[in-house]
Parts: C-alpha cells; structure tokens; sequence
C-alpha cells in the first residue's frame, strides 16, 4: 500500500509547507536561523504535517480495500490523525522549549482546519487523477477497436488476391499465403503493443507489396527512400499498409504504377516532427476525398482517427500539381 502515489508526492510537498511556513517566520523576524528553529521545523514536520497525514492515508486506503466508501467516515479519520498529530506536536514542543505555550484544546480546533482542507483537497486531486485515467483508458479501447476493424479489412482484401490463384498458379498462391501469414502473425503479435520500429513496419510493407505484386507483376514498383538513422524510430503499428493498400486498389487497372515511401525528420520550433510521404502516380484523390480526409471505405477513415490521438498527429491528403494534378500523396506526422 505505500508504494501508492499519494505517499511518495505528499511526502515532498508536506515537506515544501513545513520549510515554507518556517522561511516565512524567519522572513518577518518572528523566528531566527538556530538549532532551535531547525529542531521545531523538525517536529512539526515529522509530528504533524507528515505521519498523521500518511496515517489518514493508510487508514483510508485500507477500508476502500475492504470495498467501504464514506465520505463523512474518511473526512472524520483525517480529522481525528490530524488532531492527533498536533497533540503530539504539542507536547514535543512543550518537552523541547521552556518558552513554549501549551494549545490546549485548540489542538482539536487546528485538526478540523487542517485536516478537512487537506482531505478534500487530496479527494479532488485523486477525482481528477481517475478522470485522466479514464480518458486514457478509453482513448486506449478506441485504438484496440480501430486497429482490430483495420485487420479484417486488409485480410479480406489480400485473401482475395490469393483465391485468383489458388487454381491457376499454386506454387504462386501458396508463396502468398505465406506471406499472409507472416503479416497476420505480426498483426498478432502487435496487437497490445502501441509502437513498433519503423523497420518493422517497412518490412511488413514489403511482404504486403509482395502479395500484391503476384497480381500486378511488373506493373507495380515501389521506390524507399528512408535514411538509416530513421529505422528505429517508433511508430504506431500498421500505418503504413492502409495506405499503399488504398493506392493500390485505387490504381489497379493501371498501365504502371508507381508507389514512393519517402521519410524524413524535420524540426519544428523546438519539436521533432516525423514525416511520412507515400505518393503515387495514379489518378489521385476526388474532390471529396481531399476535402474528408477519406473515402468510403474504413481503411483511411481508422488511419485519420488512430493519428489524431498521437501527439501532433495527422494525415493530410494531396494531389499533384497543375496542369494534369496526376497521382496522390498523403501525409503523415508525428511528433518523435
């Protein structure tokens, strides 16, 4: 239990009050830099900002442990540590200073100013903490559904790019499959995992190009242009392939077709910004398309929403320039 959070955070800024308050004192002349001061900075420290605050804590935890939830209990528990606390305080004090003015009953007094500030102020913090959580958690299960709609998505697409030679070319289908194999498998094994090296995901890409290149033959050539020092870079797994795949499907029918994977690192301001550039010369993007961000299908559409929960992510679509705008780029961006 006291490798929770809130006892290694509050034991600083416990800490950061108690030197606080005594520069305070020292700063308007109503305490002096000596052993004295140093030994009741110590015993305020120890004796009531910091035991009785993580004995509260304690307290607390174990009875949520035991599933029982009461504000007024919990607000009671750090009443009555605090209380406690500065009695203790109290006497330490009147031990260790012939000077010292006993509180009396104001010990009772000072726990409630203290105790209940600080628990609602922890409780707030704590709520604040679960609303972060809780937005990280979901932000988490749309990336999982995404991804998990995006891989049927390609195996239904490759699938039937072996089922045209299953018959005619077996020893053909048979390499391709395998090859499907291999990306499913590195689908799998991806799966929890919010990174991959760059590397990775080239080789994926090729193995993908591969079983579209049994259809396309010699029709389909693909140019790399990635600097060395970039292939470990991590990115989100299966980025790339809902691209080329859309340039492919998009492009079938013609002559030849080029497809260019161009990475680059590029700073912006004080950010390192990772680009990725995959163009075609096809027919390019519609209308519609470029003004969207995606087609109709849900490959392009995943890849949109799976970027923008990355840190200044984003895809943008373009087409060549004038007179013919011939072929289509997309972008993508992340920070590094």
């Amino acid at each position: 239990m006291l490798r929770h959070p809130f006892f290694k955070y509050s034991f600083f800024i416990l800490l950061l009050v108690d030197l606080t308050f005594t520069a305070g004192l020292i700063v308007f002349g109503m305490s002096s830099i000596s052993l004295n001061t140093l030994l009741a900075t110590s015993i305020w420290f120890v004796c009531f900002y910091w035991l009785p605050v993580w004995l509260a804590a304690f307290l607390i935890f174990s009875i949520r442990e035991r599933g029982f939830h009461n504000v007024l209990l919990e607000c009671f528990i750090a009443v009555l540590s605090m209380s406690f606390g500065l009695a203790i305080t109290n006497q330490l004090l009147l031990l260790a200073f012939d000077g010292f003015s006993s509180m009396g009953n104001f010990v009772f007094f000072g726990g409630m100013t203290w105790g209940i500030p600080i628990y609602f102020i922890s409780r707030y913090i704590e709520s604040r903490g679960k609303i972060s959580q809780e937005k990280q958690a979901r932000k988490q299960a749309q990336l999982q559904t995404l991804r998990y709609q995006l891989n049927p998505h390609f195996m239904f697409n490759s699938l039937n790019t072996i089922s045209a030679y299953i018959h005619s070319n077996p020893d053909l289908a048979d390499e391709v499959l395998h090859e499907l194999a291999d990306i499913l498998r590195y689908s799998l094994d991806t799966g929890e995992k919010n990174s991959v090296s760059l590397q990775q995901e080239i080789a994926i890409i090729d193995k993908y190009l591969n079983i579209e290149k049994a259809r396309f033959g010699d029709r389909l050539t693909v140019n790399l242009n990635i600097p060395a020092e970039l292939l470990n870079t991590q990115v989100p797994p299966l980025i790339l392939q809902p691209i080329v795949e859309n340039a492919v499907k998009h492009n079938a029918q013609q002559t030849e077709l080029t497809i260019t994977i161009k990475v680059e690192k590029v700073i912006n301001r004080k950010d390192e910004i990772l680009k990725i550039l995959i163009s075609d010369n096809g027919s390019g993007f519609s209308e519609a398309v470029l003004a969207k961000g995606y087609g109709q299908g849900i490959g392009m559409k995943n890849l949109q929403q799976r970027m923008q929960q990355l840190p200044q992510g984003k895809v943008s679509l373009t087409n060549g320039t004038a007179p013919n705008r011939k072929g289509a780029t997309v972008l993508v961006e992340m920070a590094l």
